[in-house]
């Protein structure tokens, strides 16, 4: 099952992942040998207590890892976050893993991952896709490393255009491709539709604020 091209998902519960406890090692050397890719999306397993153990060992071992969203919320941005900082937590380990290689993850990785050379980077011959960020905005000040001040406090905040494949999808902050309002407005009727129909396809027929309790109540 393992090839050049094949991706696998999430690839977390390999065998020396320490809640496995398997006796013997060797799945991520297999991975490395076929050549295969990591999708690793690591937000959606945090949320839940998971870990991947560790990005930066299956980079060592020449595994290639593309980062991905999985679900809600989709910022990429904030994956890096997520993967960097969660990274050193699973190795107990703050030289685990660098900015630099989720950053690689996040572009050429994924490229890599798709058996795409035009996309994933800046070059002759590539797609322009890319996203122009304001150094100015408050959120990155001061600012002496921009990559780590965008991760790491910046977010999509200070993001004003976005362009795919040459054409501009996002400007001074605006979509363009899209109404938002009359999306959200969708989302939202969707979203109460979903939720009028939660408590009859319980198994327990449960209300829906037992199956999905509010943070805090609502007065």
């Amino acid at each position: 099952m393992l090839y050049d091209g094949a991706i696998i998902a999430h690839c977390i519960f390999v065998d020396e992942h320490s809640w496995i406890r398997w006796p013997r090692r060797g799945d991520l050397e297999r991975m490395a040998r076929s050549g295969a890719s990591v999708a690793h999306c690591p937000n959606i397993f945090a949320r839940r207590g998971i870990l991947l153990q560790d990005f930066g060992k299956y980079r060592r071992l020449g595994i290639n890892i593309g980062l991905g969203t999985d679900t809600f919320p989709h910022n990429f941005i904030d994956e890096m976050r997520w993967a960097t900082v969660l990274c050193k937590v699973a190795a107990e380990n703050v030289e685990a893993t660098s900015l630099a290689d989720v950053f690689h993850a996040a572009t050429m990785g994924g490229a890599k991952a798709l058996l795409r050379s035009d996309i994933g980077r800046l070059a002759r011959g590539c797609k322009a896709d890319l996203s122009l960020v304001d150094l100015a905005h408050p959120s990155l000040q001061p600012v002496r490393d921009p990559l780590k001040s965008l991760v790491f406090s910046g977010l999509d905040r200070p993001i004003t255009d976005v362009f795919v494949d040459g054409n501009q999808v996002v400007s001074d902050g605006e979509v363009k491709t899209i109404d938002v309002r009359a999306v959200t407005e969708t989302m939202n009727r969707g979203q109460q539709s979903a939720l009028a129909g939660v408590s009859a396809a319980d198994y327990a027929r449960r209300p829906l604020d037992e199956v999905f309790p509010m943070t805090l109540p609502i007065r």
